[in-house]
């Protein structure tokens, strides 16, 4: 995808992307390439002591899928100049994690360039376990 969809995208207008279930050996491979080693990530009996019911995902790595879902939806000659999100809830080993966001707002930028302003949603089920927004700068017209 060359990104010229972005020139034509609209407020209202949607993406999505659907990780498979998270696994013990995705948040291992996270906390080497974070270097966070937080025991919450990898030791259940720990991760119940602390109250949290057993392992849970890195947030940063749930916040990764949700910028994901928009470099996938942008295309390569897009470029994210923002991202942040709110965690709400755990992601656990099993979970399937859906990726939802919706156009907010366009607006020429500065460089020239379409910026657009996207909210973003991750769900497990039908509960939300972050929410947040990028700006996605649209590919040079010239």
């Amino acid at each position: 995808m060359n990104g010229m969809h972005l020139l034509q995208a609209r407020v209202g207008d949607t993406f999505a992307l659907s990780i498979p279930a998270v696994t013990t050996t995705q948040l291992v491979r996270y906390a080497g390439a974070s270097d966070d080693y937080n025991r919450i990530h990898y030791d259940h009996a720990y991760a119940q002591e602390a109250g949290l019911g057993g392992v849970i995902a890195h947030g940063m790595l749930t916040m990764g899928f949700m910028g994901r879902a928009v470099s996938d939806w942008a295309g390569p000659a897009a470029a994210i100049v923002d991202i942040e999100a709110r965690f709400n809830a755990p992601v656990r080993p099993g979970d399937v994690v859906m990726v939802v966001g919706t156009v907010a707002d366009c607006a020429p930028g500065s460089d020239g360039r379409r910026r657009l302003r996207c909210e973003i949603v991750a769900r497990v089920g039908e509960k939300t376990v972050a929410s947040g927004a990028a700006v996605v700068a649209a590919p040079r017209t010239h």
